[in-house]
C-alpha cells in the first residue's frame, strides 16, 4: 500500500487508486508502503467491464480503466490523472456557461480492412490471401488488436491473421458530433498513419479516406458516407 498526497490508502505507486492524485515523484518517505497490514487471506479479484469501452477490469488493479480512463470510482471519463475534487472554496465560483457551436456531423464511419504486401518487412511471413472486409463503427470505442482468450481480450476490429499487431493496439473514439478519434494505447510495434508514425496515448483526428498501417501488412481505410 502507498499513501497519497491526500492521505489515502493507494494500491498503485504512480497514482492514487483512489483520487488519481499523483504519487510519482515524491520524497521517499511518502512513497513508503502504509504500514497497516494485509489481510492474509484474499479472495479473487471480481472482473467487471468497463461502461465506456467494455475493457474487461479487475477491481483489484485500480479505479481506472487501462484503455480509456474511465473512473470507476467517480464515473468521470477520460485519460489519468483526473482533476482533484473541488475544494469549498471553489465551489462557490460560478462561472458562466461556454457556447461552442459543435462541427457538422458527418455519416456512418466504416473500417475497411485489407491487405497490402507492400508495408511487409524482411521479418514478415508471406502475407495471406484475403479479401478486404468491411465493418461500419456503431460504437463510442471500437478497439482494434488480436484476440487473447486467455486475457478476455475481444477486440472490436479483429486482426487475429496478423501476430504482429498488439492484442490492445488502438482504439477509434466516435464522438457525437461525428468526428473520429485514433488512438495508440501502447502497441508493440506502433501504428501509421498516413505515412506517418504516431504517438502512443496521441489523440488523431481522422478524416475520411485516411489509412491506418500496422503490424506487418495490415491497412485499415477509414471513410465516411
Amino acid at each position: 500500500m502507498y499513501t497519497c498526497p491526500k492521505n489515502h490508502n493507494s494500491t498503485e505507486a504512480d497514482f492514487c487508486s483512489e483520487c488519481g492524485a499523483k504519487i510519482m515523484g515524491l520524497g521517499i518517505a511518502e512513497l513508503t508502503p502504509n504500514p497497516i497490514s494485509l489481510p492474509t487471506n484474499t479472495s479473487s479479484s471480481s472482473s467487471v467491464s468497463c461502461p465506456v469501452c467494455s475493457t474487461p477490469h479487475e477491481a483489484d488493479s485500480g479505479n481506472f480503466c487501462e484503455i480509456c480512463g474511465y473512473n470507476f470510482l467517480s464515473g468521470a471519463q477520460g485519460g489519468v490523472p483526473f482533476p482533484a475534487p473541488v475544494t469549498e472554496f471553489q465551489s462557490i465560483i460560478t462561472l458562466p456557461p461556454t457556447t461552442i457551436s459543435p462541427p457538422a456531423a458527418t455519416g456512418q464511419w466504416q473500417a475497411i480492412i485489407s491487405i497490402d504486401s507492400r508495408f511487409a518487412t524482411p521479418d514478415s511471413p508471406p502475407a495471406p490471401d484475403r479479401l478486404p472486409i468491411t465493418i461500419p463503427l456503431t460504437k463510442p470505442i471500437s478497439a482494434i488488436g488480436r484476440t487473447s482468450q486467455g486475457r478476455a481480450i475481444y477486440p472490436d476490429i479483429s486482426l487475429d491473421f496478423d501476430d504482429a499487431v498488439s492484442s490492445r493496439h488502438a482504439i477509434l473514439t466516435l464522438n457525437p458530433d461525428g468526428s473520429l478519434i485514433l488512438r495508440d494505447i501502447g502497441s508493440s510495434n506502433g501504428t501509421i498513419v498516413n505515412g506517418k508514425e504516431v504517438g502512443i496515448m496521441v489523440d488523431i483526428t481522422i478524416r475520411s479516406g485516411d489509412e491506418i498501417i500496422l503490424g506487418h501488412w495490415t491497412k485499415i481505410k477509414l471513410v465516411s458516407d
